[in-house]
């Protein structure tokens, strides 16, 4: 089941619609309950929510104006500087017309727009009070002036929102003169604001009440709907409204969700035909692009739903926007689940964290350490192997040290030249040093290269190196004699096996002759025309035997004499499978072959060459398995070829691999004749 690529398909499906539905059914369930209804815009006129965000908005500016931003708009009339705040739509102000003027000493503050008709303290005044339609709020000196009824009963209880304790900075400013202006600072925020914080002690503090503002303000007593709330209505009258279902949706939509969830966590990772977690390409990208990728497709949601209102009309735009909204969504979904389906497989193939670069750094800055740490500890350990080369090394450091101090200070600049004619002194004896470590490299490097005659002459060393020149002259004598004594034992070899070779030919060659009579006599006994043909078979292998023993030792001794010549090995290899075909299928071999139909050249001489596969061969056919395969290959590497042949030894090999590649050597150590003796003789007895 969890390896079902259909319900995988379905559930992926499934995701979207549902997570489309819930969305839907919440924005339906928004509007009908947040949203303004306008047939209750009296009512609400005169509830205590009404009059707890219109003092909140009155607080609100008071704020602005005691911690002013120097960045609004200013004017001044008279002794008043007049600032300008007209964002007052971030507190969520539905409230249709809202004009609000504050006075505080010699500071005003205000939401009307700056123009020349209203750049004064008196025709701000004069354009509140004429907006058309409109209840008027003034509260002056902490008496309350109202339009309204509930606003002049109720305001009193948030007269405290009022109250604001703060202090004075003086800051200068120049420019073609300077100025001392005085800013109001928060309170709070003081110490984070200046590097250089007023002293507790020339701090002076002030506390606003609503006593100390003139507060003049109008309303009209309609709501507004934001842009927002508006497109909501209408995108649901047009596409359904689920609101009823909300109830329903979420629970229902969000077990289904997490059914879903849990069923592609267990099953993601998992096909049909294939054991373990199934990691494709996209499993091995970084996992820092994978969450790049993630980050630039809400980018690209985000910007797509942030499309401002002058660029795409809402209202009027609607389809285009819904076709936008849909197909970001749908892309955003895409490589949403992308990633969850390679996160899962991470997680599972516990890769997530082996397929990040940050792992690779800490992996790399980790073996960087050790490597580090190790190359400090054998650098440690070399410096202190000598125990005694470093005490005279730390002796002479600091001994000079000393000697230096006091030539200062007995002999001051005259102290400094002695002081460098026993650093060049001391440099002198270094470099004599490295020099006899120098010659010592050399002449292992000699010995290396085979010359052993050299000797080394213990005067031109210095002390610490005298046991090293008395060891390396007795390696290099010892060498000379090993050498000497090898290649006296390999001539002597060489020519004992020259001597016992001419002298087994001799009677050899007897036998041969006598066997080749007895051949030609017309002999009736079958058994001894048999033995006979025994006798024939083992004297010409002997001289066979005789003849390669003869070659190896020409070789061992280095007196043979090649003809190199190019040779088409692939084609030699195959005519000595066809010379014993006859022999492998005496023994039902088969014979696999990976021979190249090209041309492929070596530099060897043709006799030994075929002498050597010819042996080869012939091992093959006397000790594989019946009914086996042989593996023959010819394969070229770069300049070279490598010729491999694979056989099933019909015996078991009881004997190590260094034994078996020694010469004359069987597998099996029970060495026997290919061909078993008769137990009674065909002779007659005497």
């Amino acid at each position: 089941m969890k390896e079902s690529k259909l319900l995988k398909t379905i559930c992926y499906i499934l995701i979207p619609i549902l997570v489309a539905v819930m969305i839907l059914s919440f924005m339906s369930y928004y509007v009908q309950n947040y949203t303004n209804d306008h047939t209750n815009e009296k009512e609400y006129f005169a509830t205590d929510r009404f009059v707890a965000r219109y003092m909140n908005i009155l607080s609100h500016f008071s704020n602005r104006l005691i911690y002013q931003n120097e960045n609004y708009p200013t004017c001044y009339d008279g002794e008043f500087q007049i600032s300008y705040f007209p964002n007052y739509e971030s507190y969520e102000i539905r409230i249709q017309d809202c004009y609000v003027l504050i006075l505080y000493q010699n500071k005003a503050f205000t939401n009307v727009e700056l123009t020349a008709e209203t750049n004064t303290i008196a025709k701000i005044q004069q354009f509140i009070s004429q907006n058309e339609n409109a209840k008027k709020v003034n509260i002056l000196a902490g008496n309350i002036e109202a339009d309204s009824d509930v606003i002049t009963n109720k305001a009193i209880k948030y007269f405290d929102d009022f109250e604001n304790t703060y202090y004075k900075i003086e800051k200068e400013y120049s420019e073609d003169q300077t100025i001392v202006k005085a800013e109001i600072v928060d309170l709070e925020e003081v110490e984070e604001t200046y590097e250089t914080p007023v002293s507790e002690k020339t701090r002076e503090y002030f506390t606003t009440h609503i006593q100390d503002f003139n507060i003049y303000s109008s309303y009209k007593e309609e709501l507004k709907e934001y842009p927002g709330d508006v497109f909501l209505k209408e995108f649901l009258n047009t596409y359904g409204d689920l609101g009823i279902n909300i109830y329903v949706v979420l629970p229902v939509g969000l077990s289904i969700l997490l059914v879903i969830g849990l069923y592609l966590i267990v099953s993601i990772g998992h096909t049909k035909g294939k054991t373990g977690i199934d990691l494709n390409d996209l499993d091995k990208i970084p996992y820092e692009i994978i969450l790049l990728i993630l980050l630039i497709g809400f980018a690209i949601f985000g910007l797509g739903i942030a499309i401002p209102n002058e660029v795409l009309n809402l209202s009027e735009d609607m389809e285009l926007f819904v076709s936008i909204m849909v197909m970001l969504y749908i892309v955003c979904y895409i490589i949403c689940a992308v990633i969850f389906d390679t996160t899962v497989k991470r997680i599972k193939a516990k890769t997530l964290l082996k397929n990040t670069w940050g792992y690779k750094c800490c992996r790399w800055f980790y073996h960087l350490c050790k490597k580090t740490i190790s190359g400090l500890k054998n650098a440690w350990n070399e410096t202190t192997f000598s125990k005694d080369l470093m005490k005279k090394l730390g002796i002479v450091i600091v001994g000079y040290i000393i000697i230096s101090f006091f030539l200062l200070a007995i002999f001051q600049e005259f102290g400094i030249f002695l002081a460098l004619v026993l650093a060049g002194y001391i440099f002198y004896q270094i470099v004599k040093r490295i020099n006899c470590y120098t010659k010592l490299e050399n002449h292992l490097k000699e010995m290396y290269e085979g010359n052993n005659t050299a000797k080394l002459s213990p005067t031109e060393f210095t002390s610490e190196f005298q046991e090293t020149v008395k060891y390396l002259n007795d390696i290099s004598n010892g060498f000379q004699n090993a050498i000497q004594e090898g290649i006296k034992s390999e001539r002597l070899k060489a020519e004992l096996i020259t001597n016992v070779s001419h002298d087994i030919k001799t009677p050899l060659t007897s036998i041969i002759n006598y066997v080749d009579l007895l051949k030609k006599e017309e002999i009736e006994n079958e058994k001894a025309k048999e033995y006979m043909e025994v006798l024939d078979n083992k004297s010409q292998r002997l001289k066979k035997l005789t003849e390669d023993l003869l070659e190896a030792s020409k070789a061992s001794s280095g007196n043979v004499k090649l003809n190199m010549e190019k040779i088409n090995i692939a084609e030699l290899m195959k005519q000595s499978i066809g010379e014993f075909e006859d022999k492998f299928q005496a023994k039902n071999l088969q014979i696999v072959t990976n021979i190249p139909e090209k041309e492929v050249y070596i530099q060897a001489d043709n006799r030994y060459m075929y002498r050597i596969i010819e042996n080869i061969f012939s091992n093959v056919s006397k000790y594989s398995m019946e009914n086996s395969r042989v593996y023959i290959d010819v394969l070229p590497k770069d300049k070279k070829v490598q010729i491999a042949v694979k056989n099933i030894s019909k015996d078991v090999l009881n004997i190590s691999e260094e034994e078996l590649m020694q010469r004359f050597v069987r597998g099996d150590k029970s060495r026997t004749t290919e061909r078993k003796w008769p137990t009674e003789s065909p002779f007659p007895k005497v």
